[in-house]
């Protein structure tokens, strides 16, 4: 120990430096370290992910694998089972003529127009008279713009806005009586026709069904070869609405059953997506 207090603390200083020097020492080794082990956990990091990529690769190749042999064993079994199978006829209907299809369509568009109720008939008619009265005192107003001295200026303004007032403005529709009348009738005979139509085509689907029939490959390829399990009876109401539309919208593709979706909006379109919704479903595993 140093009796010399300058030279102790000269001494003290000499061995925080070292001490100092040390520590930053092991700070940089474990900056180092650290720094490998972070690459270290990167390159793991990626070669994991790569690895993981060429799994999920791997797994969609088998998928598809998988898929394209469950279309090559239905394709297969469709053989056996038409050389050994009577194939269900679901594309002639001799039971259900042009005229039951006919009075379906018309009780369709009938549902599909909006028709008055007895109020709004009776505020349309309102609308009407009040309508038909400006459009009089207008027409007087126009015709008196003709007599009207040089010096009349009000009254030739005046005139002049109301006979714009009615330009405007359009005359209601007023509510037919006899178009709402013959869209009852329409309804009526297309509930009948609609009724009678479902009733044959579901029966000879159940016929078919009893009988193990072959069915037409538009048929499997929107329901299936089979109801599923516990939803027999919806499988066979969708089954008889897709062969009903098949019917109303001369569908013929041996294929594709309800061909392309309806560009316009209504009720084909909105029957269109509901069945293949429904299919789908039916479909699934």
């Amino acid at each position: 120990m140093n009796i010399d207090p300058v030279k102790a603390l000269d001494d003290k200083i000499e061995r925080l430096k070292k001490e100092l020097k040390s520590l930053e020492t092991r700070i940089d080794n474990a900056q180092t370290d650290a720094a490998h082990h972070q690459l270290s956990q990167a390159n793991q990091l990626k070669d994991s992910n790569r690895k993981l990529t060429k799994t999920d690769d791997r797994v969609t190749e088998l998928a598809e694998s998988v898929h394209r042999l469950e279309r090559l064993l239905v394709a297969l079994n469709r053989k056996v089972r038409a050389s050994e199978t009577r194939k269900a006829d679901f594309d002639e209907w001799p039971e259900i003529g042009e005229t039951d299809l006919a009075k379906i369509l018309k009780g369709q568009e009938a549902y599909a127009r909006r028709s008055f109720t007895p109020q709004e008939a009776k505020d349309t008619r309102r609308a009407i008279a009040e309508y038909d009265k400006a459009a009089r005192e207008a027409m007087d107003a126009a015709e008196a713009l003709t007599h009207l001295p040089p010096n009349a200026e009000a009254l030739w303004r005046t005139n002049y806005k109301q006979w714009q007032a009615i330009q405007d403005v359009e005359r209601p529709q007023p509510p037919d009586d006899d178009t709402h009348a013959k869209d009852s009738v329409a309804k009526s005979t297309g509930n009948e026709a609609i009724k009678h139509a479902r009733v044959v085509i579901r029966g000879r689907i159940e016929d078919a069904v009893a009988s193990d029939l072959l069915f037409p490959a538009w048929f499997e390829n929107i329901l299936g070869p089979a109801a599923p399990p516990g939803r027999a009876d919806d499988w066979l109401y969708t089954a008889t609405d897709v062969v009903l539309y098949r019917l109303l919208h001369k569908i013929t593709s041996p294929a594709d059953a309800l061909g392309p979706v309806p560009e316009e909006d209504g009720h084909r379109k909105t029957l269109h997506v509901r069945l293949t919704g429904e299919c789908a479903d039916y479909r699934r595993p």
